[in-house]
């Protein structure tokens, strides 16, 4: 069967983070090696706001 994707209307509680949240739940993802979907689904709302992805570096 053919499945299509039909997104809410409604914002993800990712949408509604401000920018600098949403940075520091994708450094913590990253840090905490979470699911590569997840840090994707952060990606993708980063990429949405123009706000390019950063890159993980180690200290």
């Amino acid at each position: 069967m053919d499945y299509y994707f039909h997104p809410s209307p409604r914002p993800s509680s990712l949408e509604l983070l401000s920018d600098e949240q949403l940075l520091n739940i994708y450094d913590l993802a990253v840090e905490a090696k979470a699911s590569a979907d997840f840090i994707e689904i952060i990606q993708s709302v980063l990429t949405e706001r123009n706000i390019s992805s950063p890159t993980h570096s180690e200290d």
